[in-house]
């Protein structure tokens, strides 16, 4: 996946078609989610819109709920809340 990740300001960030790739699920279905706020705030970037790499836990979580257990996005929201971004969190993954 290190060929989809791209590098901004030191942070890593993936764009919504790689994570709908990633987790197998309708691009449409997890920009979705993320319009309902259960992803944080993403960023543009030529043209398309970035997830911090450090959300990738709770896109795993929401993807389960929503895909494998049958909960709806507003049911998703009530039980874990909005806004999963972690803006001042640092990327563990060690430059190369």
């Amino acid at each position: 996946m290190s060929d989809v990740v791209i590098r901004i300001e030191g942070r890593s960030y993936l764009t919504l078609e790689a994570v709908s790739r990633c987790y197998g699920c309708e691009v449409t279905w997890i920009r979705e989610a993320y319009d309902v706020g259960l992803f944080g705030e993403g960023i543009v970037h030529a043209g398309s819109i970035l997830l911090r790499i450090s959300v990738l836990d709770r896109v795993a979580e929401v993807v389960r709920l929503g895909r494998y257990q049958g909960m709806g996005l507003e049911a998703i929201v009530v039980l874990l809340g909005e806004d999963a971004g972690e803006p001042d969190a640092v990327d563990v993954e060690p430059e190369t």
